[in-house]
């Protein structure tokens, strides 16, 4: 004879109140706030680093003003100690001072990326000594304006700074037009 089977017993209906739809909107409600939250931190943490970029680049600019009024002192000694002549008839030229070869334009274009690691690689670019203090280091560059002397008959030199913070994250180009007279 075959076994008697119980009768399946039917679990009771639930309430509209216990089918999970409240437990399914706090998940969605919870799972969106999360994402809320990692779109604020993000935003915040994106903010906060461009923050810091422009501060270092602001200080690299004024570590760059620095530079210059160094490089000029230098520039008027130089010309001084040689008696008072243009810098290109100093002799032997000084590091930091290039003299275009056959060039008659006016303005030298400033130099790129590649000629300041290069430079800076190979030693060839004049360290400008800042004070101490200072973390940003700072290169120069002198180049002939190629302007006719003036009236008073100075000389006129583009100054070219690539200026580097101690992190070496952000950089400063700057460029200034000298006028020396002897």
């Amino acid at each position: 004879m075959a076994a008697l089977k119980a009768p399946l017993q039917r679990k009771p209906q639930r309430s509209p109140e216990q089918q999970g739809y409240v437990l399914l909107l706090t998940l969605i409600t919870l799972l969106v706030l999360l994402f809320g939250v990692l779109f604020t931190m993000r935003g915040a943490a994106l903010q906060t680093v461009m923050t810091g970029n422009t501060v270092q680049r602001q200080k690299d600019v004024q570590a760059s003003d620095i530079a210059l009024r160094v490089i000029q002192q230098t520039l008027t000694n130089a010309s001084n100690n040689a008696g008072g002549v243009a810098l290109e008839y100093i002799s032997p030229q000084p590091a930091w001072f290039s003299s275009p070869s056959n060039s008659t334009a006016a303005w030298w274009p400033p130099p790129s990326a590649t000629y300041w690691t290069q430079a800076i690689n190979a030693g060839t670019a004049y360290s400008v000594p800042l004070p101490a203090g200072t973390s940003a280091h700072a290169w120069a560059l002198v180049v002939s304006a190629n302007l006719p002397p003036d009236s008073a008959g100075c000389s006129f030199y583009d100054i070219f700074i690539h200026t580097i913070e101690a992190n070496n994250v952000t950089a400063a180009n700057t460029e200034a037009l000298f006028k020396l007279c002897s």
